[in-house]
């Protein structure tokens, strides 16, 4: 342990830690492509690609999967059928991908049409795939919509009654694993089934509830000032129901408030000055967006492709917009400050004081594993500190302040690294911070410093 008088001979020599202007690629968050796939053929649509053959992009975390059940939808799901999409998911868990599982019934804008005429067969439908569902719990991050409408897009749909959106909303909810989101098309049927002008507060965020594990997704992101039709022309104070869909103000700030606590993400479409890149940019900051699709629609996202990023300092200077946005959808850690000094408690123990902000767009929702890491430069010696935090509140913008006590009994080195580790148990990765520290392991430790004892002061 630290002898009398070590704090006159111990120095922390911080490593320099600066941002790096480039995507992290994290869980969670990012860009993502479709998978489209009918639920009576094991190939992929419309290639013909079979689905154990299907090659997710190595770039990006998040899957959207998209499953057509329109041959069932007069009767129940066939074995067989079960059988594929439990291939089609057994497939993209094998990538280690976070899946955006979409079912629909249409794919022509004929939701009317092409959706089951009874209600009972959907339920029944949900009901089916719940064992597979909650079987793939750790790779299902979000369940987009509640099978119905256009495109499964909860338009163009027979079913939008409060009543009906209801029944679908609770049998998903049960039916799915309790990790994952399901995600509504607009703020007004979140209101609308959950009977509420309130979001999601912190007490009841991550609890388990039904309405803490409902989100949002927009796939009319800066269309139009209503974006297609998911805001409306009510103010928020002069709304007399809840389904009512607000003016665009008034739903941006009740999903600034949602989506503290729970994700939202969809498509871009329909070039315009709405999706212009610095309204674009406060719109997703707004949103707290935190995965888009990265195929559409490609005159919007070419035009950010074109434009230089118009971000504050030289980091991005030279980088497009696009650039700046696939970066800052989502989380995005990075680390300003870290400062080590003896306890002050005649103990010998070390205080150590991390500052990190979130940089990026949206919270990451979920609780990840943080640790202090000590370890002597050729790793034959490791002791990790567990930090106690909340990394599911670590909101856009504000700083957090991460505080370890480093028992140093044990230690009988001159000189150790001091690392920190940020891991997601459920997607089984390291998470990466926007610093340029070096993460020279497997396991995602990155060095901040040196902790060096004067010769003689070690026992």
């Amino acid at each position: 342990m630290l002898r009398k008088g070590i704090d006159k001979k111990f120095k922390f020599l911080p490593l320099p830690g600066t941002e790096k202007a480039e995507t992290l690629n994290n869980p969670y968050c990012g860009m993502y492509r479709i998978y489209r796939f009918i639920a009576d053929c094991d190939q992929l649509q419309p290639d013909g690609i079979p689905i154990e053959k299907v090659l997710p992009d190595t770039n990006q975390q998040l899957c959207l999967v998209e499953i057509n059940l329109l041959p069932y939808n007069e009767e129940f799901l066939s074995e067989e059928a079960l059988n594929i999409i439990k291939r089609i998911f057994e497939h993209f868990s094998k990538h280690k991908k976070q899946m955006i599982v979409r079912f629909v019934y249409d794919l022509e804008g004929k939701g009317v049409l092409n959706e089951p005429k009874d209600i009972a067969v959907i339920l029944e439908h949900m009901h089916q795939l719940s064992p597979i569902l909650i079987s793939f719990t750790d790779f299902i991050y979000i369940l987009q919509g509640l099978f119905i409408g256009s495109w499964g897009e909860m338009h163009s749909s027979r079913y939008l009654s409060e009543r009906n959106m209801t029944r679908l909303a609770k049998q998903l909810y049960e039916c799915s694993g309790e990790k994952t989101y399901i995600a509504l098309r607009c703020p007004s049927f979140w209101r609308m089934i959950f009977q509420t002008y309130q979001p999601l507060d912190s007490d009841t965020a991550f609890s388990g509830i039904q309405k803490a594990r409902f989100s949002l997704y927009n796939d009319g992101m800066m269309a139009s000032e209503a974006d297609f039709g998911t805001y409306g022309s009510i103010r928020a104070l002069d709304s007399k129901a809840y389904g009512d869909k607000w003016v665009r103000e008034d739903e941006l700030e009740f999903q600034y408030k949602l989506n503290r606590y729970v994700p939202n993400g969809g498509e871009v479409i329909n070039e315009c000055p709405y999706n212009d890149v610095l309204p674009a940019i406060e719109t997703l900051k707004k949103m707290r967006v935190s995965y888009l699709h990265s195929e559409y629609d490609e005159k919007v996202l070419d035009k950010w492709k074109r434009s230089l990023s118009v971000s504050e300092g030289t980091l991005w200077k030279k980088k497009s917009a696009y650039e700046f946005i696939e970066a800052h959808i989502g989380y995005r850690f990075r680390i300003e400050e870290v400062n080590v000094s003896l306890a002050g408690d005649k103990t010998g123990c070390l205080k150590t004081i991390l500052k990190i902000r979130n940089v990026g767009f949206a919270p990451c929702y979920h609780r990840f594993e943080v640790k202090l890491i000590v370890r002597t430069a050729s790793y034959t010696t490791v002791y990790e500190y567990p930090v106690d935090t909340d990394t599911s509140r670590w909101i856009p913008g504000e700083k957090v302040e991460l505080t370890g006590i480093l028992s140093t009994e044990e230690w009988n080195q001159n000189t150790y690294v001091l690392g920190l580790s940020v891991y997601d148990p459920r997607s089984e990765q390291a998470i990466k911070l926007a610093n340029t520290f070096s993460a020279p392991d497997h396991r995602g430790i990155y060095s901040l410093g040196n902790l060096c004892f004067g010769k003689g002061n070690r026992s």
